[in-house]
């Protein structure tokens, strides 16, 4: 689907309808409604997104556009089966759970924690999630057993599908901006759990597991989360894990596609990233990076700038500004 804007209108007027451009990586995981989501920016440059939210009888359809890579991870609120689907072709390929998959696909899932994903840089996303009861209630037939199907976080892989839901997405905006009728509302949910339907049917249900190589990684994440106010050695990371520094490199690079090295930086970096975005009157961007290790402070200003496309006192300063703004 081209990248283009959705012609919005005027969103205040239409129910349950919600539509926002965002310029942070953190804002635009708040602004996903019926998640709780934490975003990580691992490629450089300033962050644009996109999220387009409304409802179709009890169908809740999001579209997220972002322009960098991200690792996402979080959960689904309340008793829904969620599928998120790729409107364009990624750019990359998905990894989730420290696994490469490397077709488009289908990621189902079902209330619950999300499965770790590291989301390719100007990915266009549909989400389309459900009440679990009413969901299976329209799609399941006597003997089809989507219930168990999707019973764990699972991908189905669509090899072209997507042009079909990007088609149906675009033409829903339509209908929401001069149609909205509860029959159009209805048909068109209907249409978007045909599709859905049809990738079910196909029987190419893959489970979503994590990989040794994950199971690694997520170690010494822990640690290093756990010593973000320290200078941590890699060395001091391999003894506290029990791996060798060229097992941690490798796994690293599979599941991130980073190094070690590189995902402590920008580990840190989005920490102090966070806090500047949650400032108080009283913030300072020297505390804030010492904090977190980071001694030079004119190194530090670089790799922020270089990360997320402004300084980090222009982060605090746009922040408080905003703050002084709403009152």
């Amino acid at each position: 689907m081209d990248n283009k804007k959705i012609p919005i209108g005027k969103p205040s007027s239409l129910p349950n309808f919600f539509h926002d451009d965002t310029r942070d990586v953190h804002q635009h995981a708040k602004c996903l409604k019926g998640w709780r989501l934490d975003f990580l920016q691992m490629s450089e440059g300033p962050f644009e997104g996109e999220v387009v939210l409304f409802e179709l009888e009890g169908l809740k359809i999001i579209k997220d556009r972002i322009s960098q890579s991200v690792l996402k991870k979080g959960e689904l609120e309340n008793a829904s089966i969620s599928f998120s689907v790729p409107l364009s072709q990624p750019q990359s390929p998905l990894v989730c759970q420290g696994k490469t998959y490397q077709k488009p696909g289908v990621l189902a899932l079902r209330k619950g924690e999300l499965p770790e994903i590291r989301v390719p840089a100007g990915l266009e996303l549909l989400c389309l999630s459900m009440d679990s009861r009413s969901l299976l209630g329209l799609l399941d037939g006597p003997d089809t057993g989507i219930e168990q199907s999707l019973a764990k976080p699972c991908y189905l892989p669509i090899p072209a599908g997507y042009r079909n839901l990007a088609r149906l997405f675009e033409l829903t905006c339509q209908s929401r901006l001069f149609h909205d009728y509860p029959a159009v509302r209805r048909e068109l949910r209907d249409d978007f759990l045909s599709q859905l339907l049809i990738f079910l049917e196909r029987g190419e249900v893959e489970k979503i597991t994590t990989s040794a190589r994950k199971r690694v990684v997520d170690r010494a994440r822990e640690v290093i989360a756990a010593n973000e106010d320290d200078t941590l050695t890699i060395l001091a990371l391999c003894q506290a894990i029990g791996v060798s520094r060229r097992k941690l490199q490798y796994c690293f690079q599979d599941c991130l596609g980073v190094s070690p090295v590189t995902y402590i930086r920008l580990y840190r970096l989005n920490e102090v990233h966070k806090s500047l975005l949650n400032a108080g009157a009283t913030t300072h961007v020297q505390d804030e990076a010492a904090r977190r290790g980071f001694y030079h402070l004119g190194r530090f200003a670089l790799e922020y700038r270089r990360l997320f496309g402004e300084r980090p006192s222009e982060t605090l300063r746009r922040v408080q500004a905003n703050r002084a703004e709403s009152g």
